[in-house]
Formats: C-alpha cells, sequence, structure tokens
C-alpha cells in the first residue's frame, strides 16, 4: 500500500486524480498503475487497470488468479469489471468512493455474488491506510 500511496503522489504531481495502484503476485509486484486522468488522453487511463495491463503482460496471460491488487482509492465500476474479468484474487483499497466503487456503490460490480457463475468475486478489504489515502487528495 505503501507503494500506491507513492504512485498517487506522482499521479497529483503529474497533474492527474491522486490514484496509485499495484498487481502483487507470489510477493511480487508484477503490475504498477499511475492514474493518467484527468490529463491523458486515454479514458481506460485508471490506475488500477495500468497495473492489470502491465501484471498481464509481465506474466504473458490476462488471467490473474491468484493475485492481490492494491490501490489508494475503492476501485470504479470499470476497474471492477478488469479485476473480475481477469480473476483477480483479492483486493485492497484505502478510501472508498460510495458513488462510483465497485463494492460500496449501488452496482457493487466487484462483489455482487450474481456475477460469482461468470467470475467469482474477489476478497474485498477496505479502508486500509485510509487517513493517508484521503489527505493525498488533500494535499
Amino acid at each position: 500500500m505503501r507503494r500506491c500511496l507513492e504512485l498517487a503522489r506522482q499521479a497529483r504531481a503529474e497533474g492527474n486524480t491522486p490514484v496509485g495502484s499495484v498487481v502483487v503476485l507470489g510477493g511480487q509486484i508484477v503490475g504498477e498503475g499511475v492514474e493518467q486522468l484527468p490529463r491523458g488522453n486515454d479514458p481506460t487511463g485508471h490506475a488500477e487497470v495500468l497495473a492489470c495491463r502491465m501484471a498481464a503482460a509481465r506474466l504473458g496471460s490476462s488471467r490473474l488468479e491468484g493475485a492481490v491488487l492494491y490501490s489508494t482509492a475503492e476501485p470504479c465500476l470499470m476497474c471492477s469489471y478488469v479485476i473480475r474479468k481477469s480473476g483477480v484474487a483479492s483486493v485492497v483499497y484505502g478510501t472508498a468512493v460510495p458513488y462510483i466503487g465497485g463494492a460500496t456503490s449501488t452496482l457493487p460490480v466487484l462483489t455482487t455474488p450474481s456475477l460469482d457463475e461468470w467470475r467469482p468475486a474477489p476478497r474485498v478489504l477496505g479502508g486500509v491506510l485510509a487517513e493517508e489515502c484521503r489527505k493525498l487528495g488533500a494535499e
């Protein structure tokens, strides 16, 4: 999570939303993502998507079974789809984003059991280093 905070600071320094994400597999970081919006021109430039892309490229597979995704913010609906599609086993995030979050919004793509037949929901743990993540957005 500390690495996510570093990446979020980098995003903020580049004029983007301060979100950082990493994908860990077997105790090793296999993917990292620095938020690329609003300054970037790719609407999918969210830190979590970028971290999953890097992990998939490094592993040579779109399947990330057994991996843990860490993020300073709760993954949004789009990111939650990518996380489930790739088979990430666990998600750990800092601050909740209830209006569009994949776990706490009214559309919990990340956690809803109604999608388990398609892809099982990952374990989700929110609130990790929440105060530090929250402060980062206000600094």
